[in-house]
């Protein structure tokens, strides 16, 4: 994660921050526990319901040599001169409900729900408290920002699906506390699946208009490439993702960009069990926007009442074979 131990912002904001790239981590329409999603929807009157989970875990040490902050520090009768350690745990619980409109169009809500603690360690180095070290921590839980999308695949030709995939973030999170924006924020993307069974590749480009009462950037661009691979026909498949998206945090121009490996069981056509694991990029001197490394595990079924209809119809292959995502 970004730090703010050095430019004297405390552990409110960077809670703050850690909550905001929660929506990055638990995507709650993608097939978990991918990041990208794909162009696949219900089918009209088909319902699926998705429970997600998610911890991370960041840790970060620099030794505080800005000579500016060093100099202010000292004429306020101070020592910032030392060495800060950070250390970040986030665990999201997370529901996604789904519902097909009709075949080619899905509504979705996702609601989070967190609990995020965070420690800092600063010994000093220099000034009347040179030898010692000192601990702040601090915690946040509660219901995080509400998203609703809308998912359109309005193209199909062969191996070749295209979607888009609108949606809005209500900020139902209490911003006070650093579980929400404060405002009301929208994004879209445009979604590309090609299926070459047992192969199938996912590409995301996205646009996340950012409001926010943090002093976050507003524009943030999103592009990513997914891949299923089926090694036992309609039961296992792996998955690996990659993606790069703009960091929200306006001092820093170091983007995030991650790798994500899992794997998903379906032991029924209508049900799909997954574990992975994800991995932020970090270049040699520079952190990462994103945390160290997270663990994902969902669940996911799949259902429909009396009278919905044959799984969408043209929809019904897809929903058995790929989870109906």
């Amino acid at each position: 994660m970004n730090r703010f131990c050095s430019s004297g912002i405390g552990l409110a904001a960077r809670l703050w921050l850690i909550v905001a790239l929660v929506a990055l981590t638990i995507p709650a329409f993608a097939l978990h526990p991918l990041i990208t999603d794909d162009t696949g929807t219900q089918g009209k009157g088909m319902f699926e319901v998705e429970f997600n989970y998610a911890y991370e875990n960041d840790k970060y040490a620099e030794t505080v040599r800005d000579p500016k902050e060093i100099v202010e520090s000292y004429w306020e009768g101070q020592s910032t001169f030392g060495r800060v350690s950070v250390k970040d745990d986030t665990n999201v619980a997370g529901i996604g409900i789904t519902y097909g409109i009709i075949d080619p169009l899905d509504i979705s809500i996702g609601i989070p729900y967190q609990h995020s603690h965070s420690r800092e360690k600063h010994l000093f180095y220099t000034g009347p408290f040179a030898g010692f070290a000192f601990r702040e921590s601090e915690t946040v839980t509660g219901l995080s920002d509400v998203n609703i999308e809308f998912k359109w695949k309005f193209f199909e030709y062969k191996a070749l699906t295209l979607a888009i995939k609108p949606g809005a973030i209500i900020p139902t999170g209490d911003e006070d506390k650093g579980l929400g924006a404060g405002k009301f924020g929208a994004y879209g993307y445009f979604i590309t699946t090609l299926d070459f069974n047992p192969v199938v590749m996912h590409l995301n480009l996205g646009y996340i208009r950012n409001q926010n009462r943090a002093n976050e950037r507003e524009d943030i661009w999103h592009a990513s490439l997914a891949f299923e691979i089926w090694a036992v026909k309609d039961y296992l498949r792996f998955v690996a993702n990659a993606g790069f998206e703009r960091n929200r945090d306006k001092r820093s121009n170091i983007q995030d960009v991650f790798l994500l490996a899992g794997v998903i069981v379906s032991p029924t056509p209508d049900c799909d069990l997954d574990l992975g694991f994800k991995y932020s990029v970090q270049g040699k001197g520079w952190e990462s926007p994103g945390p160290d490394y997270s663990v994902l595990a969902g669940a996911t079924v799949r259902f429909g009442f009396a009278g919905a209809g044959d799984k969408g119809g043209d929809d019904k292959e897809k929903t058995e074979k790929k989870g109906g995502k």
